[in-house]
């Protein structure tokens, strides 16, 4: 499928972001063939000359097979491994893993541009859900806040975290001999849980409205909220409010932490990486968190807010947050085609870690692996 160029792919060139570009901008510049793709058709800025292709911005760009994203997408929200994706579309386990980078590339970035479009109009949920990588003696908080009434999730970020509970004598020694290669820095559930509250406070301070956050009785909690001074001062003016929940208060609908309890459900039932007692955990935390984006893209604007209720059947987590219906799906129309480039998105944070997978696995030596393409 042909793909209209939308800029110039030269970062320097100021077609590659001025909107509207002239009438123009680019002009044809012959063909070329390939066995995988076909007839493939070139262009050269008008500008200065930098010659591309149609490839260029396509998702599978600098690929040698034409894979279908969106049969990942349903068998990766559907409780398939790497494997399983890997079995039902002929493929290795390599390029699963490949592919599935590439979309959470562009899960990211059509993340980020939505959630500009909504103005915070509801109390937010927080809470963490616990999971593990490379091995149980290294267990791990993925931290998430949602809308309280809409469960849209505004945003979520990852602590490792030292393995806690009951252990036998040889487990313990175990983990002493792990903790030689690999600790979590200290107070980073804290640090982690801070990062989440200025986010919060960016959300609140953008709509203009007083910020109320429901979360469990966890100590850091509240230690991260005592340690922003914008949150101190909003307490005073009655413009912050912290209420804290019981964790022992039935999980039903009434609980006010009913939104971040639901999400902890879905996750825990729809990504074969957190099923509990699963051989499918995360061996590498930048894939389990590029997993993670694109199960939160299905989430946030793909599945319906309330399934089998007919009065919300097409409506999306997101519109109920208040996203104009026909905004997310412009956005939405070629996230398994179009290749998004990093130059320009608004990517910062944690989502920025995971898009040049810079998370931290723990005993793995070096950084991972990054095609300079996803930099681009």
């Amino acid at each position: 499928m042909s793909l209209r160029p939308p800029c110039c792919p030269n970062k320097n060139c100021p077609r590659h972001t001025q909107k509207p570009k002239p009438a123009h901008w680019y002009t044809k510049d012959g063909t070329y063939d390939t066995l995988a793709f076909g007839t493939i058709q070139r262009y050269k800025c008008s500008h200065c000359g930098k010659r591309f292709s149609e490839r260029t911005f396509h998702i599978d760009y600098y690929a040698k097979k034409n894979v279908n994203y969106r049969r990942i997408f349903r068998q990766l929200i559907s409780t398939g491994s790497t494997r399983d994706i890997a079995r039902e579309l002929g493929i290795s386990c390599a390029s699963v893993a490949n592919r599935i980078s590439r979309l959470a590339r562009n899960a990211i970035a059509v993340l980020e541009e939505l959630k500009t479009e909504i103005l915070l109009s509801e109390d937010l949920a927080a809470d963490g859900f616990e999971s593990f990588a490379v091995s149980q003696y290294f267990p791990n908080n993925i931290h998430i806040l949602a809308g309280k009434a809409s469960q849209y999730i505004w945003y979520l970020n990852y602590v490792p975290l030292r393995r806690k509970g009951r252990m036998q004598d040889a487990q313990k020694q175990r983990r002493s001999e792990l903790e030689k290669h690999y600790l979590p820095p200290k107070g980073i559930l804290t640090a982690q849980f801070r990062d989440l509250l200025l986010h919060a406070i960016a959300f609140a301070r953008k709509a203009d409205r007083p910020l109320v956050l429901y979360t469990d009785e966890k100590l850091e909690y509240a230690r991260a909220a005592a340690a922003i001074p914008m949150l101190k001062i909003w307490k005073a003016e009655n413009r912050f409010k912290h209420v804290r929940i019981s964790s022992k208060k039935a999980r039903t609908t009434t609980n006010d932490l009913f939104a971040v309890n639901y999400i902890d459900r879905q996750l825990r039932k729809d990504l074969a990486n957190h099923v509990r007692e699963t051989v499918c955990f995360t061996r590498n935390v930048n894939n389990g968190m590029e997993r993670l984006l694109i199960y939160l893209l299905y989430h946030n604007h793909f599945k319906d807010f309330r399934e089998g209720k007919p009065r919300y059947t097409g409506v999306s987590h997101a519109e109920v947050a208040g996203l104009d219906k026909e905004t997310e799906k412009r956005a939405l129309r070629q996230v398994f085609t179009r290749r998004k480039l990093l130059s320009l998105e608004k990517v910062s944070g944690e989502y920025l870690k995971v898009w040049k997978r810079e998370m931290v696995t723990p005993l793995r030596k070096g950084r991972d692996y990054l095609p300079l393409y996803a930099l681009h």
